[in-house]
């Protein structure tokens, strides 16, 4: 369904009741990357996804925004106080800056694989950032355990294959203080990630008061990869 939220309509898929789960699909793909998560943990908790914008089938004109503030509003519009918020790869670096900015919004975090901002992550070469088939690339750094079609079809739903509408510029987001999340947080690391996005992770664990890490033997795509995996871990921490 889609939902008008901070000027923008998002395509969010809403399935099961309990307490909430907001789910920030990562830069590769778009909602349905945490698929499997949310149809497993809709026994127990209320699973709320969405195309972030400039992704998949969420509509947006083109002009400044604030993905922290489009993730507050689509709870307003929701009608959801407050929420676990469960990020991969740069969703959840999204969700943690949510955390960080509107603790009083966030039950607890879980941080896949994920950025955190002010601590960018350079994982290509001079050769492949030359390249000319951004997809085949992006498979090469975040996927070196191969990809299959689903993936393929879920690279085209990312901003490199639709383009961004013109004036549609993101907020400058500040260096997160992990220092400063109020809420409990599981961090999952991939053990085939480049090194500088697994330091992301442990630098996080290290940082934030109250966070758990975990490694999982996957690439990026550890929630497609390790679907079982992954969603056993969430519904432990949030038990």
């Amino acid at each position: 369904m889609l939902v008008d939220a901070n000027k923008a309509r998002f395509w969010v898929e809403d399935e099961g009741s309990g307490p909430a789960i907001l789910f920030f699909h990562g830069g590769l793909g778009d909602s349905r990357l945490f698929e499997p998560q949310a149809r497993a943990l809709a026994d127990a908790f209320r699973c709320v996804r969405f195309d972030i914008r400039l992704w998949g089938r969420t509509e947006a004109p083109g002009e400044p925004f604030s993905w922290v503030d489009d993730a507050v509003a689509l709870l307003d519009a929701l009608e959801i106080e407050r929420a676990a918020l469960v990020g991969l790869s740069f969703g959840g670096g999204i969700a943690l800056d949510v955390a960080l900015t509107h603790p009083d919004r966030a039950t607890a975090l879980v941080h896949i694989a994920a950025g955190m901002s002010g601590m960018p992550v350079n994982a290509y070469s001079e050769e492949q950032q030359a390249s000319t088939d951004e997809m085949a690339t992006d498979f090469e750094v975040w996927a070196p355990l191969g990809a299959d079609d689903f993936m393929r079809e879920l690279w085209q739903s990312t901003p490199e294959a639709k383009g961004v509408p013109d004036g549609a510029e993101p907020a400058k987001r500040e260096p997160a203080r992990p220092e400063d999340l109020r809420c409990p947080a599981l961090v999952i690391t991939a053990r085939h990630d480049p090194p500088a996005q697994i330091a992301v992770g442990q630098a996080l664990a290290g940082r934030a008061p109250d966070a758990r890490l975990v490694e999982v033997d996957s690439d990026h795509y550890l929630t497609l990869r390790e679907p079982e995996t992954v969603t056993a871990l969430i519904r432990d921490f949030l038990a």
